[in-house]
């Protein structure tokens, strides 16, 4: 498979329905769609509900922060779930991440 490159800008925000305020961007499925790599923005007060990695999440905050847990990420940060942990993530003020998932999550 050769280089790809994604046009992150064109591309339209797809809301989860059950994450009000909470969009995507698929940037590129794993071999075998086990995995994936996107691009996730919560809106100011937005939530996700809880879940769990199987095997893993790497998140790169790009804009705003990500609170988790009582703890605040802002621009800039590097997060490393492991894989079996869980969590609910939110924004305060919104933002922006880069995600990369080796597999897909598990709803609690």
């Amino acid at each position: 498979m050769g280089m790809r490159i994604v046009d992150t800008p064109t591309m339209q925000w797809r809301e989860f329905e059950d994450a009000p305020g909470v969009s995507y961007k698929v940037l590129r499925h794993h071999k075998d769609r086990k995995g994936i790599t996107l691009m996730l923005q919560f809106a100011a007060g937005a939530s996700y509900p809880t879940h769990r990695h199987p095997e893993g999440e790497e998140y790169y905050v790009l804009e705003g922060s990500l609170d988790e847990a009582g703890v605040t990420y802002g621009v800039g940060s590097f997060v490393y779930h492991p894989p079996g942990s869980a969590h609910q993530p939110r924004s305060t003020e919104g933002c922006t991440l880069l995600i990369t998932l080796p597999a897909h999550i598990e709803r609690l």
